[in-house]
């Protein structure tokens, strides 16, 4: 998380940014997830990390969405945050309005007793988010409280792109390896299996 506004315990500075995307091995594709929403600023964070996979997590609007694709053009992948609720149809924002300049969608949890958009350890409701997945022709990334436990429904529920978790792969603070390779061999089966019932 690199460009704060909302509460997170993973916020780091540009510089540790590069630092860790320094050390990445061939063919691994970092990804710059900031609350930021001005253009300037996140050009000003992408010239000192150095990252062209912005996700953006701070509720940028469809405007400032499209300024950045015509700064960056083809160069940068912008994966536009929706964050998805309990209730039924609770997505803010719509995706519409965002699908000629985003690459990809990804429909993260909020809590709205705490105002925490992601890292909230919970779900949502998938039943939203499977709408989505139908309605737009972008992919769509389903995160969430997603753990080794529920991702299998999860995939098979919503049918997404991909799958990712964070905060509860983080039990006690650090990744536990033993928790993140359950979820990873569980998320792959589970795709594997929905493919294989694609016509």
């Amino acid at each position: 998380m690199v460009g704060q506004r909302f509460p997170s315990q993973n916020f780091i500075l540009p510089e540790k940014a590069a630092r860790l995307t320094a050390l990445l091995p061939p063919f691994v594709t970092p990804v710059l997830v900031t609350h930021l929403t001005e253009p300037q600023e996140i050009l000003e964070i992408v010239e000192k990390t150095g990252i062209l996979t912005l996700q953006l997590h701070g509720g940028s609007t469809p405007e400032q969405t499209a300024v950045l694709r015509k700064t960056f053009g083809i160069a940068a992948k912008l994966i536009t945050v929706l964050h998805v609720g309990q209730l039924p149809d609770e997505v803010n924002p719509a995706p519409g309005a965002f699908e000629v300049c985003s690459d990809a969608f990804l429909a993260d949890s909020f809590d709205p007793a705490t105002g925490k958009v992601g890292g909230t350890g919970k779900t949502h409701n998938w039943q939203n988010t499977a709408r989505i997945v139908k309605a737009v022709r972008r992919p769509v990334i389903l995160a969430g409280g997603l753990n080794p436990d529920n991702v299998a429904e999860a995939v098979r529920t919503v049918r997404p792109y991909a799958v990712n978790a964070n905060s509860t792969l983080r039990p006690l603070g650090e990744l536990d390896a033993k928790i993140a390779a359950a979820f990873v061999q569980n998320a792959l089966r589970a795709f594997e299996k929905t493919s294989s019932k694609l016509p």
